[in-house]
């Protein structure tokens, strides 16, 4: 055999080796399009995820650009509504969804979680002359809410007396505080403190409640077990390296909370 046949024999091999592997990783991870992870995030939510100079970024954006590093992939981000970013996932839309959104009884029956990877606050803004200094100064006034978020949950659980308006999204629910169409807003705790310092009308803050039981995580199909088990290693190991601590701080920069560990299980 002549070492030309040889030579393309071996890069045949290679070849087929490469395309073998290529075809495995995306039948193993159950990946819509193999090397690449399509991942569903909600736009105008800084600091989780927002467009800054033209680029998607934020804590989200960061913490599964590393998870798709640790699985050799290549991060392909798609904005999504949070009201449908559960369907989007169940239904393959994207591989997973990063949209700051709390691990609950509810959405667990729609899509599975990863291990909690971020613990926050939400936080209630007002304007500083409508006359709102606690919750109690909720009742009878319009408080603005992202629809399906927690926080709409949680207001139409706790303020009775209070009208809950939906919006789309927070970019949407700042406008209309700003505006005075309503008279506050709920909003994710980092997302509040940018808002109270680089709001032209002056806000203060009603009140700021931990959701320490109520953890997000990541969204996985409930058809994909192994993708599931691939982004739990790897947000195992981003605690444990400190990779989730340096990116927190970079965008909430606050002290880094302790998660919850992998057995969490909501309780509501």
């Amino acid at each position: 055999m002549t070492s030309m046949r040889l030579f393309g024999l071996a890069i045949g091999a290679i070849l087929i080796g490469c395309a073998s592997q290529a075809s495995a990783q995306g039948s193993d991870l159950e990946l819509n399009s193999p090397g690449a992870l399509t991942v569903c995030v909600t736009d105008a939510n800084a600091p989780m995820s927002s467009v800054i100079d033209g680029k998607m970024q934020g804590y989200e954006v960061s913490f599964t650009t590393d998870i798709a590093r640790r699985l050799n992939l290549t991060p392909d981000y798609r904005i999504t509504v949070f009201e449908g970013i559960f369907a989007a996932v169940a239904n393959h839309v994207c591989d997973i969804s990063a949209g700051s959104h709390s691990i609950t009884l509810p959405r667990l029956k729609i899509v599975n979680f990863s291990s909690p990877h971020f613990v926050g606050s939400y936080t209630i803004l007002t304007s500083q002359d409508s006359g709102i200094k606690d919750e109690a100064g909720l009742a009878g006034k319009r408080l603005g809410v992202v629809a399906a978020s927690i926080q709409e949950t949680y207001a139409n659980e706790t303020y009775k007396s209070t009208q809950i308006v939906p919006f789309p999204d927070s970019a949407a629910l700042q406008i209309s505080l700003q505006s005075g169409q309503i008279d506050a807003a709920f909003f994710d705790g980092g997302l509040a403190a940018i808002y109270v310092k680089t709001s032209p009308r002056p806000l203060s803050v009603v009140v700021s409640i931990p959701n320490t039981d109520q953890p997000a995580g990541i969204g996985v199909a409930k058809d994909r077990p192994n993708l599931l088990a691939a982004v739990n290693k790897a947000v195992a190991d981003m605690i444990a390296d400190g990779t989730y601590g340096k990116i927190y701080q970079e965008w909430i920069g606050a002290d880094v909370p302790k998660l919850p560990g992998p057995d969490f299980v909501p309780a509501r």
